[in-house]
């Protein structure tokens, strides 16, 4: 393994601690057709894994590592008189990876029925399937381009067999009271920064063994925080830090005033953590954490 920094964060890159099985880039390749309407393969195409990544693109690459991503195959396709289609097929190794990759994403454009869930607009495609993350894109719209750009997507989806069910996590959130293209899931704190600043330092102790959802709720602009632990004493650990270093050394579960006078508070329910960020009124914060404690397994 070698070190490499993320969002800011150094840790370890975890190519080698993989649990799930890896697809192969001869494995991955089959997954993608030769030709989609007049739009042929242009080029080979290529391959990466682990920090590979960074030889192909930049930043984003840091938040596929968040997940843990395994492989990335990169395919072009050509036709004459018309924009190149570019596709990424990413094997995330897990498909609550993959999910949490596409609702890091999530909101940016129109459902569509592809994948197990699928989002098109201007031009750009994105979906989940089982362990695997795809994105299509044209750069420039015309009728011809985006029904390649689908028909390329549904070819994809249809060659991948195996499907992942959503982390069941989320299922947790208050029915109704979410807006359901804000879900965000992941389990490393860089990420949760990057949708609801916390705090550098990773107070809630959130890493691959742990899970996290994260969603705004329709009233206001409050948010709401759930995350689930390995165990009782490690949500115990993470309540504490969290208290101590957000809450203004809080030593309850709040519902405490912030500085930008809105509220936040905390509950723990044996090994799940949930958060209210940004409540209008104490009452609001209490209120949301006794709905998600209503809807715990």
């Amino acid at each position: 393994m070698k070190p490499v920094t993320v969002l800011g964060i150094l840790f370890w890159c975890p190519c080698a601690l993989s649990q799930g099985t890896t697809s192969s880039p001869t494995t991955m390749q089959t997954l993608l057709p030769t030709s989609i309407g007049l739009w042929c393969v242009s080029e080979p195409s290529r391959s990466y894994s682990g920090t590979q990544i960074f030889d192909y693109m930049d930043g984003a690459g840091e938040v596929y590592l968040a997940y843990d991503y395994r492989s990335l195959i990169v395919q072009r396709y050509a036709r004459q008189d018309q924009q190149e289609i570019l596709v990424e097929l990413f094997d995330m190794d897990l498909p609550r990876n993959a999910f949490g990759v596409f609702s890091y994403m999530l909101g940016r454009g129109p459902a569509v029925p592809i994948g197990q869930e699928g989002e098109y607009r201007s031009g750009l495609l994105c979906f989940w399937k089982g362990k695997y993350f795809v994105y299509v894109q044209i750069d420039r719209e015309n009728e011809e381009a985006t029904a390649a750009v689908l028909d390329l997507g549904r070819a994809i989806a249809s060659r991948i067999q195996e499907e992942g069910e959503r982390p069941a996590i989320i299922n947790s959130l208050p029915g109704g009271e979410y807006l359901p293209t804000t879900v965000r899931y992941f389990f490393r704190h860089e990420i949760l920064n990057s949708h609801y600043f916390v705090a550098e330092s990773n107070l809630l102790l959130l890493d691959r063994t742990s899970e996290a959802v994260l969603a705004r709720l329709t009233e206001g602009q409050s948010y709401v925080l759930l995350v689930g632990y390995a165990s009782d004493e490690r949500a115990d650990s993470a309540q504490k830090g969290f208290l101590s270093g957000y809450l203004h050394g809080a030593t309850g579960a709040g519902p405490v005033q912030r500085d930008s006078g809105k509220w936040s508070a905390c509950l723990r329910d044996r090994h799940y953590l949930a958060i209210a960020f940004d409540a209008a009124t104490a009452q609001h914060a209490a209120a949301i954490l006794e709905n998600v404690k209503r809807r715990l397994p």
